[in-house]
């Protein structure tokens, strides 16, 4: 009876081992996984912080943040699954077929993210710069690993696919600082043009908004129908706004100095010739 009393002890010191090492597994799984977690959470916000002091693109920033907060947790969540003995080879083997089929499924997904990561790095913008990507114009507002989110000068917002902004062309209105918008207008034959070139060029120059350096540039470039067509070109501040006042500005001030010059701005002349039996 005693034998049998001890064989019970041991059988039971046994038990409370097992299940004392299986908690103490998933102790330890928890304090891994709550340790990556904070960790990522520093690196995120370190990366964050050196980008802001490195003046480093905002939406780069973003980006590498995400990323290394997920790679940091992942690494965690494994190690911690490791640890109460999951095996994660069938799992992994599992979800490599599976992979596939959801990667042809949500091919048009995973584009826009590899493309939104790219982006990200190459920064071809930052928000705050606006842009023309193929039938869309407006000022950049954020990038995210899926969009590209843009407002239109009318005040619509559009979020854009990071993989359809990739595949078009991407031009950049503000990046330079500096921009050339031009017009034209017609003068009369018989106008003495290089007179008319001074009167236009220095009514242009004293324009607000119009950028002395480069200077303006008058070019007569072409001989119509009904006038001498005159190309006016100049350098203004990049943005939209900017465009529009300064060419508001310009073809108002060309308009008065070629009137008070007497210089003749014709309208176009048709000719119709009626035949009659």
């Amino acid at each position: 009876m005693s034998a049998f009393n001890s064989l019970l002890a041991i059988q039971a010191a046994e038990a409370t081992e097992t299940a004392g090492d299986g908690l103490a597994d998933w102790i330890g799984a928890a304090m891994t996984l709550g340790i990556a977690i904070g960790v990522a959470t520093g690196a995120r916000w370190a990366i964050r912080r050196l980008g802001t002091r490195a003046n480093t693109v905002t939406s780069t920033v973003q980006i590498m943040a995400r990323l290394i907060f997920a790679l940091i947790v992942a690494i965690g969540a494994y190690v911690a699954l490791q640890t109460i003995g999951v095996d994660l080879g069938p799992v992994l083997a599992g979800a490599g077929i599976a992979s596939v089929a959801i990667a042809f499924a949500l091919q048009d997904i995973a584009e826009n993210y590899i493309a939104g990561v790219l982006m990200g790095f190459r920064n071809p913008f930052v928000p705050g710069d606006q842009i023309r990507s193929g039938n869309h114009e407006g000022t950049v507002e954020e990038l995210t690993l899926r969009y590209t989110t843009i407002c239109r000068y009318d005040g619509v917002k559009v979020l854009l696919p990071n993989g359809q902004v990739l595949k078009n062309p991407i031009e950049n209105l503000t990046t330079n600082g500096d921009r050339r918008s031009d017009f034209s207008i017609g003068v009369g034959y018989g106008t003495d043009l290089e007179r008319a070139r001074a009167v236009i060029a220095a009514a242009v120059v004293d324009c607000d908004g119009v950028r002395a350096i480069p200077a303006p540039e008058i070019w007569v470039e072409d001989l119509a129908a009904s006038w001498v067509t005159i190309r006016i070109r100049y350098w203004h501040a990049p943005r939209a706004a900017d465009m529009w006042n300064v060419r508001n500005t310009a073809l108002i001030a060309v308009y008065d100095a070629a009137t008070e010059a007497d210089i003749n701005m014709p309208f176009e002349r048709q000719i119709i010739e009626l035949v009659t039996d």
